[in-house]
């Protein structure tokens, strides 16, 4: 094209001041690591902190501050830390949807990948990988994160890895992969050591309810923790559910163990817990049959010639009536429906946002029920909590006419 014809093409053309200047490269991981992010993230973590002293990620964080200082990037914008959490072990999670599926339950780390790709933090330093990543699930979700954006995520050790160059990337692969051996090496030795001390009777695990759970009397029968828990499995078959039996705790004052109030839930556990009866209770990886959610049998450890073992820890219930209480709840789970060795269906949902409300004084989530107002005593609904609010305080009733809502606990 002639010069003049080109002069004059370009006449009324006009570039905008943020599209000017671009350009490409062949280097493209030196053009990229030399960009300084103003406003870093800082991932830290620990597995194990029995005491929550926090000490080990604070020395994390000192690390990361130096190697920030040494890049010339601009102060944390954002601390993410994530003490006395696993970055291996699964867990089970149910979706809206219904479907099933196992990950690693990480806030902080989701919540890093979203800042991230967000564009509210520009970068950054984690400590080393081993404590960023132990599964190549999560390597690869934030993998996809920096090929996204472009912005540098490096090592405070180890190398200094930048997740932004393609070559750290792959040997990132093949560490978190090594990583997560070792991790599934020290489990199965773990696990053949709590199968061999169930074996030999001893207790696994946190010491139940009932029990000194630490210091020279460790094991030892606490009596009016005891009492409490025979209590709960004469009031079972007596006929009240653990939910009455929770409720009446509550009322009663009575302190629960590791939470602010008793629930059904924690009474249901206890009711299946064959420790109570002086037998072992083991649920770890050797099991062949998984561990069934509402059958106390699943727990019992056997041995040989089909006997339950039993530990070396004094019982606070006969075997008779731990056996009683298990048949009891069995026939009660059967009359809902739900055959023996299942976990039982996901409940039908009978009103709208039940199971997806949360108590904004509790945080415990909601269903739903009718009842009748007391002037009228025609059925209505509202929303409503378990606490004095809604039709309890004099408010009108909802205009979208929803049913009442209460706490799945007491």
């Amino acid at each position: 094209m002639p010069a003049a014809t080109l002069t004059t093409a370009w006449e009324d053309f006009e570039v905008p001041a943020h599209a000017r200047g671009g350009q490409v490269t062949l280097n493209l991981y030196d053009h990229l690591a030399s960009y300084l992010p103003k406003r870093p993230g800082a991932y830290l973590r620990i597995s194990s902190d029995r005491f929550g002293l926090e000490a080990g990620v604070d020395r994390q964080l000192e690390d990361a501050e130096d190697s920030r200082t040494r890049l010339g990037w601009g102060p944390f914008s954002k601390i993410y830390r994530e003490n006395d959490t696993s970055a291996f072990k699964k867990r089970k999670i149910t979706k809206p949807d219904g479907t099933i599926d196992w990950v690693v339950l990480r806030p902080e780390f989701r919540q890093l990948l979203a800042d991230l790709a967000l564009g509210v933090i520009d970068g950054v330093i984690f400590y080393d990988l081993d404590r960023l990543v132990r599964q190549p699930r999560d390597l690869e979700d934030l993998i996809d994160i920096v090929e996204y954006v472009k912005r540098p995520v490096t090592g405070a050790t180890g190398g200094r890895m930048n997740l932004i160059n393609d070559s750290d990337r792959h040997m990132a692969r093949m560490m978190c992969v090594m990583a997560l051996k070792s991790s599934e090496d020290t489990a199965r030795r773990v696990a053949r050591q709590h199968l061999s001390a169930a074996q030999n009777g001893q207790v696994q695990g946190r010491i139940a309810y009932g029990w000194v759970c630490k210091g020279e009397r460790k094991g030892q029968l606490v009596p009016d923790e005891a009492d409490l828990v025979t209590r709960i499995f004469q009031d079972f078959l007596a006929g009240e559910s653990a939910y009455s039996i929770a409720r009446a705790f509550n009322s009663e004052g009575i302190e629960p163990p590791a939470a602010r109030t008793w629930s059904s839930t924690m009474v249901a556990k206890m009711l299946r817990n064959p420790c109570y009866a002086g037998m072992v209770s083991y649920a770890g990886r050797h099991r062949v049959d998984a561990v069934t959610a509402g059958d106390g049998w699943t727990l019992v450890l056997f041995d040989e010639q089909g006997r339950p073992l039993l530990g070396s820890w004094e019982p606070i219930v006969t075997p008779k009536i731990w056996s009683q209480v298990q048949f009891e709840l069995q026939r009660r789970r059967q009359k809902a429906g739900i055959k023996p060795g299942e976990s039982g269906a996901t409940p039908v949902v009978r009103y709208f946002l039940s199971g997806i409300l949360r108590c904004n004084k509790c945080h415990r989530g909601l269903v739903g029920h009718r009842y009748k107002q007391r002037r009228t005593g025609k059925s209505s609904a509202t929303m409503n909590a378990h606490h004095p609010i809604g039709a309890d305080a004099g408010e009108p009733p909802s205009l979208l006419q929803l049913p009442t809502w209460q706490s799945r606990k007491p």
